[in-house]
């Protein structure tokens, strides 16, 4: 199977990353495509065997441009911050993926309880499928929202595999991560009750899954900055990826 690893500086965890990935997947071929990073994320992923491809568009040209390389009939989407735990999750994830009615699976980070949405952390695919999903090549973030509309107008649904992985989380460190999420919602989705609802759930069961007070105490405030972002998205669309690792 053709996996798939889109970075940016992802140097802090690539190394355990791939190493993981290496361990747990049965990989084909590891395809990845780096925005010219200046930190060795690109000696890394060759150290790995990887297919090393560099792009300087968006995070939607390189993940249409990693499903475009690929070959095999299904793919699998790994962030460059996740380590995988589950050494059957391609073979389980098969054989969910089988089920009719079922366009994606989805591996969950290990603990969390709380299933929601398409996060492309550890994803596996129909290359068939995601090969016509159309992502415009600039989007920096939320890219997932027309891989979910393409779900919904086939009427098809995800499926998880839990205790998949663990996930570094990396950007959720950066300055005004809350706002760049508000922004992307608005420039992905439109004006759209229907995304700003969905918004909130999914900062609710982020909070929920950490099983920290704190944190679910944080909740309404990190979704009132993501509404400062989807308010002024001009404002908030630009992330400075180059100082932080993915």
């Amino acid at each position: 199977m053709d996996v798939l690893v889109c970075t940016y500086n992802s140097a802090t965890h690539l190394e355990e990353c791939l190493k993981a990935a290496r361990e747990c997947l049965p990989i084909r071929r590891l395809i990845v495509v780096d925005r010219h990073s200046s930190d060795g994320t690109d000696r890394i992923a060759l150290r790995w065997g990887a297919d090393l491809h560099q792009e300087e568009v968006g995070l939607g040209f390189a993940r249409t441009r990693a499903v475009a390389l690929s070959t095999t009939p299904q793919i699998l989407f790994l962030d460059s911050d996740v380590i995988v735990r589950r050494r059957d999750f391609v073979e389980r994830g098969l054989e969910e993926l089988r089920h009719p009615g079922t366009g994606a699976v989805v591996g969950t980070a290990v603990g969390h309880r709380f299933l929601y949405g398409l996060p492309l952390s550890l994803t596996l695919l129909d290359r068939a499928w995601a090969s016509r999903v159309r992502v415009p090549p600039e989007v920096q973030g939320r890219e997932t929202y027309y891989l979910q509309r393409e779900l919904r107008r086939s009427r098809l649904g995800v499926r998880y595999l839990t205790d998949a992985y663990t996930h570094f989380g990396t950007y959720r460190a950066a300055p005004h991560w809350p706002e760049f999420q508000g922004a992307w919602v608005r420039i992905t989705g439109g004006f759209s009750p229907r995304e700003l609802l969905y918004s909130a759930m999914v900062v609710l069961l982020i909070q929920m899954n950490s099983r920290r007070r704190r944190n679910l105490a944080y909740a309404p405030i990190f979704y009132a900055k993501l509404l400062r972002g989807f308010l002024h998205p001009s404002r908030w669309r630009d992330l400075d990826r180059r100082s932080q690792s993915r």
